[in-house]
């Protein structure tokens, strides 16, 4: 018969998860052998039956020590029943490394930036300009020159400029 091991961490959330399915297995007559990693004993001989099968998984795992049949991770009880008989567990698809943006797609990311910053640059140019063109002294009642600000209707029209501005150059 099989050594069957369940190697946990009592800090492990999927192993506290895991905990009463080997319980319930145990209580159907299987001997699985449980190893908590925070018992320096019980650290070594799940290192040393890992290092054998160069099992690449941390807690919980469900290691046949005899077989090197595992299965890694959180599993439905189902699937441990499976194990505990000695079926092969088939290992999930390894997942797939996110993609970094490439060095090319940085790079554009950079200059769009860059671009849009000269665009607002030019836009704030462009409003100042105008404004000052439009702020200029006039001669009031008194004969004295005051200044003359642009009417609510010349903001607006110069808003909308700006925008069509943006947008085309965007």
């Amino acid at each position: 018969m099989s050594e069957l091991l369940y190697i946990m961490n009592p800090n492990c959330g999927w192993c506290k998860k895991s905990d009463p399915v080997v319980q319930e297995l145990v209580s159907m007559g299987h001997m699985i052998t449980t190893l908590d990693v925070s018992s320096a004993d019980d650290n070594k001989r799940a290192n040393e039956v890992k290092a054998k099968y160069n099992a690449q998984c941390g807690t919980p795992l469900f290691i046949d020590a005899d077989t090197g049949n595992m299965a890694c991770g959180y599993r439905e009880k189902d699937i441990l029943e499976k194990w505990a008989k000695g079926e092969k567990i088939p290992q999930p698809p390894p997942r797939q490394p996110q993609q970094r943006p490439q060095q090319q797609q940085v790079q554009q990311q950079q200059v769009n930036a860059h671009v849009k910053s000269e665009l607002l640059f030019r836009a704030w140019q462009e409003a100042k300009q105008f404004f000052t063109d439009k702020i200029n002294f006039e001669e009031g009642k008194s004969g004295k020159k005051q200044l003359k600000f642009p009417t609510e209707k010349e903001i607006s029209s110069l808003a909308e400029k700006i925008s069509q501005f943006v947008q085309k150059n965007s």
